[in-house]
């Protein structure tokens, strides 16, 4: 469960920093799987003003100041349902190891099309064009590692 890949903390910050978002879903609680403590790691941070919200894929790990970082820790039942809330940007890194727990990724793919407005991932361009075939994705590559910021509009 816990990510130590230095790249994904990287684009994960700068994505932040670059776009500013004023309301993030973090699919998977990425700061949680990293183990951070709190919205800052390296050079990076998620700014106190901007709404954090997760959905918890590992809630059998568990630390109380989660709940503290994030504004709101949703459980994976959270794409069951539709939601009224829109967020500037929905990140899902680590997808690999949420697939593992989610076999059915449909359901979560169609709810994040639906409430955010761009998505940064790790799933190769085979994976999310079957499940945004019109969205806009930009190749952004640190080193080795591949990621895409798709325009889900």
């Amino acid at each position: 469960m816990i990510l130590k890949n230095e790249n994904d903390i990287y684009i994960y910050f700068e994505t932040i920093a670059q776009l500013e978002p004023k309301t993030i879903l973090d699919v998977g609680m990425f700061l949680k799987r990293i183990g951070s403590v709190s919205r800052k790691a390296m050079d990076g941070g998620v700014p106190e003003d901007v709404r954090l919200d997760g959905v918890d894929f590992f809630p059998d790990t568990d630390f109380p100041v989660w709940k503290t970082i994030y504004h709101t820790i949703f459980e994976k039942s959270f794409f069951d349902k539709k939601n009224a809330f829109r967020y500037d940007l929905a990140v899902c890194l680590g997808f690999r190891e949420i697939q593992k727990k989610e076999s059915d990724c449909f359901p979560m793919m169609k709810q994040i099309g639906q409430s955010a407005r761009h998505l940064l991932t790790d799933m190769g361009e085979e994976q999310w064009g079957l499940y945004w075939p019109k969205a806009r994705g930009i190749d952004l590559n640190v080193e080795k590692d591949s990621y895409f910021l798709l325009d889900l509009r």
